[in-house]
C-alpha cells in the first residue's frame, strides 16, 4: 500500500491495517529502522504508578492466585 509523506512528515494507516491490528485513537506505536525499514509495532503503556503489577513477582502470584481459585483453595474472608 502506497502512502505519501504529508506535513510534519506525518503518514495515515490504512483502515485495513488499523482494523487488523485493533488500533484505536491516541494508541502507542514503536518505531524503530531495522534493514533500511521501517517497523511500527503497538505498544500498551504502563502508568508508573502501576508498574509494579506487571512485573514478574506480581504476575507470578497472580497466576498461583488463579490456579487457587480454580482449585478451590481458598476460603471466605470476612474482612
Amino acid at each position: 500500500m502506497l502512502r505519501k509523506l504529508g506535513q510534519s512528515f506525518q503518514i495515515a494507516l490504512p483502515k485495513e491495517i488499523v482494523k487488523v491490528l485493533g488500533l484505536r485513537v491516541n494508541d502507542y506505536l514503536d518505531i524503530n529502522v531495522e534493514n533500511d525499514r521501517i517497523v511500527l509495532e503497538p505498544k500498551a503503556v504502563i502508568p508508573k504508578e502501576q508498574a509494579y503489577f506487571f512485573t514478574p513477582e506480581w504476575q507470578k502470584g497472580e497466576k498461583e492466585a488463579d490456579q487457587d481459585i480454580r482449585k478451590k483453595r481458598v476460603t471466605k474472608s470476612n474482612a
